[in-house]
């Protein structure tokens, strides 16, 4: 898993798996999921990521059970 942050258009970007990207669905209001032919999910954007969640909220995060520390992205 990669977590990235564009800052340049306020883009919180997860690879969860690379893969070929076969459909992008909106899960909600700017935010998408690419997903393989098989319906795998591969990659999450939120756009406006610091509206969403707030730069106070880019901390640790748990994922799978596993605590992951994100990135600084001040």
């Amino acid at each position: 898993m990669k977590i990235t942050y564009d800052s340049k258009i306020d883009a919180l970007n997860i690879t969860l798996k690379s893969g070929e990207i076969s459909r992008t669905v909106e899960i909600a209001p700017e935010v998408f999921v690419d997903l393989d032919k098989k319906g795998v999910p591969l990659y999450i954007e939120v756009l406006g990521a610091n509206e969403k969640i707030g730069r106070k909220n880019f901390g640790d995060v748990s994922i799978g059970g596993r605590i992951v520390p994100m990135p600084n992205f001040a």
